[in-house]
């Protein structure tokens, strides 16, 4: 009784009553949804969203396109991307706007002006995205791309021992260096700006590399705004942790950094610059963020939805949101590390994770640990990488009930 006790009075902190929170996702009241790392559930307010600009899209189809081309701050596009950046830091004339992290990537290697010989050096541990759009970029225009493991034993990893293996990879011909805020296969932390800023001093007065960062699994987790973490360019998806629509994210880039890309898909992007260049047939200025953003016809009543999310989630206040994520996870980490038969694969000290939470089950294969916590009402997901594991992470859609069951079920499975 005194357990189920602690667990409610907990739902509450820092003035937030987060049942309240939570009764916003519709997800299935019998099961605790640990994989929103994948995809979320929309929250109520961007459900609504999403179906108003629906309704008005389908009565007038062509407001959807003169909302993007109207002046000034009725722009849609504006809004969208003056809430992302109100909510990650940084201003909104630096984003470009994609579908996902993956296409992000894509889209980013696609353009980056590289040239015979110069290297791309990234982690064995980036996601299968980052590692192909670097490969494919490289391919077609004659780089290398180059890999270094950062850890072997991500449990016990530090921050210099991540920094040293990144700085001991380096050399004359980098040109790109590409680092993960969070790691999807380990949930190890990268400290991206002590890595930026160790880089920067390692080549001195020679031109550093371009820092890409595949931030995904930090963004919405961690306090920190973007534009400080030291990157060129930060690329993440909305419809994770940030609970957005799904099908939206983000390119960020230093707007001095913008110019080293080369622009894939034209843009839709309401700017005069671009519409006179292809008139004259003239080449384009140096890139801005905006020349970036493919264009097309979207799904427009998702990408619009975007300031619901953010106008959500400030509701509940980003520091606070952070701070329940990062306690939540904590307290699974513990928990898992506790039970005899699991080995943590997730650094357990709070700066060192996020809220990805890696783990084995001895004797199990991870698929089998997804299957078995099935069976109590549980989701979890293994890592899509060549050494697999069983994968969990709590957000504000969680209970602190939800972690007890987590981690009594895995203890179950353990006997």
């Amino acid at each position: 009784m005194q357990k189920d006790t602690d667990l409610t009075m907990r739902e509450t902190t820092d003035g937030i009553n987060w049942a309240e929170v939570r009764a916003n996702f519709n997800l299935h009241p019998d099961w605790a949804d640990f994989t929103s790392f994948m995809l979320s559930s929309h929250p109520k307010p961007v459900r609504e969203a999403i179906a108003e600009l629906a309704c008005r899209i389908d009565a007038r189809p062509e407001w959807a396109e003169l909302a993007a081309l109207a002046p000034g701050e009725a722009n849609m596009i504006f809004q969208v991307k003056s809430a992302i950046a109100s909510y990650v830091g940084a201003r909104p004339d630096e984003f470009a706007l994609v579908q996902s992290t993956t296409a992000g990537l894509g889209l980013l290697y696609a353009g980056l002006q590289l040239h015979p010989g110069d290297e791309i050096l990234l982690s064995e541990h980036d996601h299968y995205s980052h590692h192909e759009a670097a490969r494919r970029k490289a391919e077609k225009c004659g780089a290398v791309t180059r890999f270094v493991s950062l850890y072997e034993d991500g449990a016990a990893v530090t921050e210099d021992e991540l920094i040293d293996r990144v700085l001991g990879a380096l050399t004359a011909r980098t040109r790109v260096v590409g680092l993960t805020w969070v790691y999807s296969g380990s949930g190890v932390r990268m400290p991206v700006r002590k890595a930026a800023d160790a880089i920067r001093s390692w080549y001195g007065a020679r031109p550093s590399p371009l820092i890409v960062v595949d931030g995904v699994h930090g963004c919405g987790v961690l306090d920190e705004p973007v534009d400080r973490l030291g990157a060129d360019f930060f690329v993440s998806g909305i419809h994770k942790w940030m609970h957005g629509p799904r099908g939206t994210g983000f390119i960020w880039g230093r707007t001095a950094s913008w110019r080293y890309v080369d622009p894939t898909i034209p843009t839709f992007e309401l700017d005069a610059d671009v519409f006179e260049a292809w008139a004259g047939r003239k080449p384009l200025p140096p890139t801005r963020a905006s020349f970036v953003s493919p264009g097309g016809f979207v799904a427009y009543e998702y990408l619009y939805a975007v300031p619901a999310a953010v106008d959500f989630l400030t509701s509940i206040g980003k520091t606070k949101i952070c701070r329940r994520v990062l306690r939540l996870n904590t307290r699974l980490r513990e928990g898992l590390a506790a039970l005899h038969g699991v080995r943590l694969i997730t650094p357990l000290p709070e700066h060192m994770s996020a809220g990805i939470v890696c783990f084995e089950v001895n004797g199990l294969d991870p698929r089998e640990v997804v299957t078995g916590l099935a069976t109590q009402h549980i989701r979890s997901a293994t890592t899509p990488y060549p050494r697999s594991y069983a994968r969990v992470a709590a957000t504000i859609a969680n209970s602190e009930t939800d972690v007890e069951n987590a981690i009594d079920a895995v203890a179950g499975l353990c006997r």
